[in-house]
């Protein structure tokens, strides 16, 4: 596989996060959008932090007894 198709594959799999969509890799995996709430906490001073909600990249690998 080229850069070229790397790209273009990498390119697809993020629209589909962004989507909401979970992008399932036979063989491989599936990649998940995770939503982290906002949440606060407090610093060694006392003061509240706020921590600003966001969205990561979850990877689940297939497992080996799945394939056939």
């Amino acid at each position: 596989m080229d850069e070229h198709q790397i790209k273009k594959i990498s390119a697809l799999i993020k629209e589909r996060l962004l989507a909401g969509e979970s992008v399932p890799l036979e063989g491989i995996g599936t990649f998940s959008r995770i939503h982290e709430p906002q949440y606060f906490s407090r610093d060694e001073k006392g003061r509240t932090v706020a921590h600003p909600p966001k969205d990561t990249v979850q990877f689940s690998p297939e497992e080996l007894g799945e394939r056939e």
